[in-house]
């Protein structure tokens, strides 16, 4: 997998993706997908945005935030057409390969607690439910895989 760093041109189409992608979540929370509602030329200013493409187009998009001491996944997204490759868990082990190359030991990331199906996903994957979080509209579920630091 070849991933590329997304630039302000690439802004539409992620947008496209984002959209696709959560929307359905939407019917299971009954809120906007924080993703899906954000402001994508101040998500690019201040995160790794990574573009995961094929001849079909953009198929999944990747938003890492790197804050001293915490590595978070974002957001991660996938276009509805490249459901089934797994493309999703490539895109998570890039994640964890790049917390690594930036000295991290531990991966963070937050999902809506009434995505069962999600957060049972990233518990395959390694991640461990750290806490959840009660917002105004909309309840968090943190979770947290830890690992090794590389070399």
């Amino acid at each position: 997998m070849a991933l590329r760093r997304a630039t302000t041109e690439d802004i539409p189409a992620i947008v496209a993706l984002t959209e696709a992608a959560y929307l359905p979540n939407e019917a299971i929370i009954g809120v906007p997908s924080l993703p899906r509602i954000a402001d994508y030329g101040a998500v690019l200013a201040a995160h790794e945005v990574w573009l995961d493409e094929s001849e079909q187009g953009l198929d999944g998009v990747l938003v890492l935030e790197d804050k001293p001491g915490t590595f978070t996944i974002w957001s991660i997204a996938v276009a509805p057409q490249a459901m089934g490759r797994k493309l999703g868990a490539r895109l998570m082990q890039f994640a964890e390969e790049r917390a690594r190359q930036l000295g991290h030991d531990a991966i963070h990331l937050y999902t809506h607690a009434g995505l069962t199906e999600r957060i049972g996903w990233y518990e395959r994957l390694g991640f461990i439910i750290t806490h959840h979080e009660d917002l105004a509209d909309r309840r968090l579920t943190h979770m947290r895989k830890t690992f090794s630091r590389a070399g």
